[in-house]
């Protein structure tokens, strides 16, 4: 679990069908110390980690990913140029346990991540 430790939630804007969440990076985490270590970046399966632990804070359920029709990692998330952004997320629950998941994940401008695909409760 990377939240309350390599990432913080700073805020959340929600309704039923979409979050609105600002993160913020811990700079000094020892993930970023690895990957790579002249020049870090968050690694992309981080950022997929904490687009499910963001819908998990929100929904106060576990998920997990099923399948992603779309991943897309667009710019390096590299601190400390960039420490904090949103998710930006798009949900559409079918079935009683499925969230077809439309999100991406920016800083102003500059996006990081784009991903299409479905979580499924735990």
């Amino acid at each position: 679990m990377l939240l309350n430790n390599f990432f913080y939630i700073d805020q959340v804007i929600a309704d039923e069908s979409s979050i609105k969440a600002d993160i913020r990076v811990n700079s000094n985490h020892p993930i970023l110390m690895g990957h790579f270590p002249e020049q870090p970046i968050v690694p992309g399966v981080c950022m997929l980690e904490m687009l499910k632990e963001v819908i998990q804070f929100n929904n106060n359920k576990k998920y997990q990913l099923e399948s992603a029709s779309m991943i897309k990692f667009l710019t390096m998330f590299a601190p400390p140029q960039f420490t904090s952004a949103s998710f930006n997320i798009q949900i559409n629950p079918f079935e009683s346990n499925k969230l077809q998941v439309n999100a991406s994940l920016n800083s102003d401008d500059t996006i990081f991540l784009k991903f299409k695909g479905v979580f499924i409760e735990k």
